[in-house]
């Protein structure tokens, strides 16, 4: 967790001392619509662990957290890129690994929220999965058989680590 803590440090002093800059989104995050992502691909971690690494990256007046997903569109590209990411990294082609969303379910299955506060407005659940393991689970983005991308609710999102996306708003 230290080399994130020194990462996040890292950009957001670069983004302090970049006055005037063309550039949307902080070294190492990725641009796509009018927010910036960034992918976790080095250091797993359990859910609770994952918003606070996502919230430390925040920049001033950019508030970071795991990421909301709004659209089709949005869904796809954090997939695709997360896949493609995860096979060069790890060479894997038949498994990718989970990732962890900023999807929480609390007491009932249909008391949903995103860790950036955003409406729920889009879902792709995996069919029987939507959700079944609340309260207070949280949401990832599973492949493997027959999932391919789609959201489960994980049961117990604090004792499994996994790797993760960050989201804040572009300059």
């Amino acid at each position: 967790m230290a080399s994130f803590n020194s990462f996040c440090l890292i950009v957001l002093v670069a983004s302090l001392q970049q006055i005037t800059t063309a550039d949307r989104c902080p070294p190492s995050w990725i641009s796509w619509g009018h927010h910036c992502y960034r992918f976790e691909l080095t250091n797993k971690a359990v859910w609770d662990a994952a918003e606070a690494n996502c919230t430390e990256c925040g920049l001033p007046g950019r508030p970071s957290h795991l990421v909301s997903i709004h659209s089709k569109e949005e869904q796809n590209f954090l997939y695709e890129v997360f896949r493609l990411a995860v096979r060069e990294k790890e060479q894997q082609n038949a498994w990718d690994p989970s990732f962890y969303i900023g999807l929480l379910v609390g007491k009932t299955e249909t008391d949903l929220s995103w860790s950036d506060g955003s409406r729920v407005d889009y879902r792709h659940w995996y069919r029987g999965e939507e959700p079944n393991n609340f309260p207070n689970s949280g949401g990832e983005i599973s492949n493997g058989i027959g999932l391919v991308g789609r959201w489960i609710d994980s049961y117990a999102p604090n004792t499994f680590a996994r790797y993760y996306a960050c989201k804040m708003l572009q300059n």
